[in-house]
């Protein structure tokens, strides 16, 4: 007789396995030579030399090497310098790198240059980690190869060659399973188990607070994020995705849809690269087309949009090799800059008249509203898209079908949707009130470097604000908070607003990032994320039910007395119960109605505490 194995041993057996390493069925023709990376790698002085590099890209190194690497390019070239830039929540330093030909180490000294400042990160998610060694030897290639020696004399950069450096050092061969190499890799998550891409707008982990302090410092006007992507298998080794439509001001918007991409695309495809917008096929109406992601400010790329500058998300594929990886992260990074350098002073007038362009709409009603999240458009235009073909077999183990991609290219003749529609916008007022109650708001503006002073009198006057409906809550956590959905309605109301309270002006640099904050319908408004639970409790102050702890044996006679003296409201609710099933269903619902209606009701509850200024009075 054949006895089960205990159930340790049956672990033990799993955890005994070989990690599977996938690999992709297409790899692009020029990837075996990656002539631009062996190049790097062959004119490198040993010393600076990574182990991605010495290992033919098998391998990656715990985090110490690139702090190690980083201090030798210091101390090898004057041009560079490597900076503390904060304390992980494991108590690991974060650096960073400047490098400036006129020495200028500071963001004062840099602005004083009038030189495109580069902003390049890798290692938000750990795993995806070829751009940590790529990015170093880019520097390297700068400043003591002196292959790219011609760029600082256009641009300054501050590199962050590891963001997630707890992530990193939670090291194993099994975190990455869609990816095929290095043999073992850190976390996606940092060590407080939230997703470093995800926090640009709370700001929740020491790490990203470290990162606004260093964006808001230097404020580039560019900026690259180094990953690498899942999915299915495709002939492309690198995709990008950059704010380009409404989701970016103009004229920054015209200079990535004009000057930018084209040039990236031609270059990188004249190298023997195969590149793609990010995004997916799907199928339409039995035909397979190509469809954008629309992302919000929670992202890098987008929360740079939101401060007026264009950001390159890069994208390299997990199902290629990680050689192909590197060579592909190390050429887009490179003929991103070599593109920029072609007319560097272009990009500085185009995100310095964004900047001017998205704060002159400060209290004026004529301007345009500003886009606050939106959705791909059913607008298209052609593409040959470069994927592959698929051959499906029996699997033992479903039972089923299986998708398997094979070697042949399947360019097919579609189309893209790479427009988006506004789903939500706001005119931007002259400005914002935040009571002195919610400091905790105005702190979260602070890190964000928003401009805001406190009022020296109390206020009292007609203001815009919001009052809430339909209010949900997440099922779970995300990313360390319980989301809250509702219906925002805006209204005019009397309210007064105490002294010492927080004067948010419009007419500043990042009016585009205060708007996506505070506007409550906005995706990653800090009302959605969860920072102001007790606007949505129930009669304010935690009474519960919307009664105002009143029991039903007196809110009811309430409502029937309003009832009988009001033969309007009586018609709006008779109107709601013929239209709301659901509504009339719920008798707490009924008498909530009434009691939201009557002077019983807390003046503020469900409003939104902060108010929409377009006349400063004070």
């Amino acid at each position: 007789m054949i006895r089960p194995l205990p159930l340790l041993s049956l672990a033990a057996v799993c955890l005994a396995q070989d990690p599977i390493a996938p690999q992709s069925a297409f790899e692009p023709p020029a990837a075996k030579a990656a002539a631009s990376l062996a190049a790097s790698t062959r004119d490198s002085p040993r010393d600076l030399l990574t182990t991605g590099e010495k290992s033919d890209w098998n391998e990656t190194a715990p985090y110490a090497e690139a702090v190690e690497i980083s201090h030798r390019l210091e101390r090898a070239s004057r041009f560079v310098k490597v900076l503390d830039i904060g304390t992980t929540p494991e108590d690991r330093t974060m650096i960073a790198l400047v490098v400036s030909k006129d020495r200028a180490f500071t963001p004062e000294a840099a602005a004083r240059t009038g030189k495109v400042v580069v902003m390049i990160q890798s290692g938000i998610h750990a795993g995806e980690i070829e751009g940590k060694d790529t990015v170093l030897m880019l520097v390297r290639d700068m400043t003591v190869g002196k292959r790219f020696a011609a760029w600082l004399d256009h641009v300054i950069f501050v590199i962050i060659p590891v963001f997630n450096v707890d992530g990193h050092e939670n090291f194993s061969p099994y975190h990455r399973p869609s990816q095929n190499g290095p043999k073992s890799t850190g976390l996606r998550a940092n060590a407080q188990r939230l997703n470093l891409n995800r926090d640009y707008i709370k700001a929740d982990t020491p790490e990203m607070r470290a990162w606004l302090r260093v964006f808001n410092a230097w404020m580039p006007d560019f900026h690259i994020d180094n990953h690498v992507t899942d999915g299915s298998d495709m002939q492309y080794d690198v995709t990008w995705d950059m704010a380009r439509n409404q989701d970016l001001a103009d004229p920054a918007g015209a200079w990535v849809r004009e000057r930018f991409v084209p040039e990236l695309d031609k270059r990188m495809a004249a190298d023997g690269h195969l590149v793609a917008p990010y995004g997916a096929l799907r199928n339409v109406s039995g035909k397979r087309e190509f469809f954008m992601e629309v992302f919000s400010p929670r992202y890098s790329h987008l929360y740079c949009a939101a401060q007026n500058r264009p950001s390159l998300l890069v994208e390299t594929h997990s199902l290629k090799a990680a050689k192909t990886r590197a060579w592909a992260n190390y050429d887009i990074m490179r003929y991103s800059v070599d593109t920029i350098v072609l007319d560097p002073e272009g990009l500085r007038r185009a995100v310095r008249d964004a900047d001017r362009e998205m704060s002159s709409r400060a209290g004026d009603r004529s301007a345009a509203p500003v886009y606050l999240a939106g959705k791909v458009s059913d607008k298209s235009r052609p593409l040959v898209y470069h994927a592959l073909k698929i051959g499906p077999y029996q699997s033992e183990v479903t039972g089923a079908s299986v998708t398997r991609y094979t070697a042949d290219p399947d360019d097919l003749d579609t189309r893209i949707h790479d427009a988006i529609d506004t789903t939500v916008e706001a005119r931007m007022p002259l400005g914002y009130l935040i009571p002195a109650a919610w400091k905790n708001i105005a702190d979260m503006l602070a890190l964000h470097a928003v401009e805001m002073e406190r009022i020296a009198k109390p206020v009292e006057q007609e203001f815009e604000t919001y009052r809430f409906s339909k209010t949900s809550f997440g099922s779970g956590p995300q990313e360390g908070h319980i989301s809250v959905n509702f219906e925002a309605q805006l209204v005019k109301e009397k309210i007064a607003i105490p002294i010492g309270s927080y004067w948010v002006p419009m007419k500043q640099r990042c009016a585009r990032l205060i708007l996506s904050m505070l506007e409550p319908q906005a995706p990653d408004s800090l009302a959605h994320w969860g920072l102001m639970y007790a606007v949505f409790e129930g009669g304010g102050g935690g009474r519960g039910g919307g009664r105002g702890g009143v029991g039903e044996y007196l809110s009811e006679p309430i409502a029937r007395r309003m009832m009988a003296d009001s033969p309007d409201l009586r018609k709006q609710f008779e109107e709601k119960l013929a239209s709301d099933s659901q509504f009339a269903a719920d008798r707490n619902a009924r008498l909530q109605w009434w009691y939201q209606r009557s002077k019983y009701d807390s003046s503020d509850s469900g409003r939104y505490p902060i108010v929409r200024v377009w006349e400063k009075t004070w």
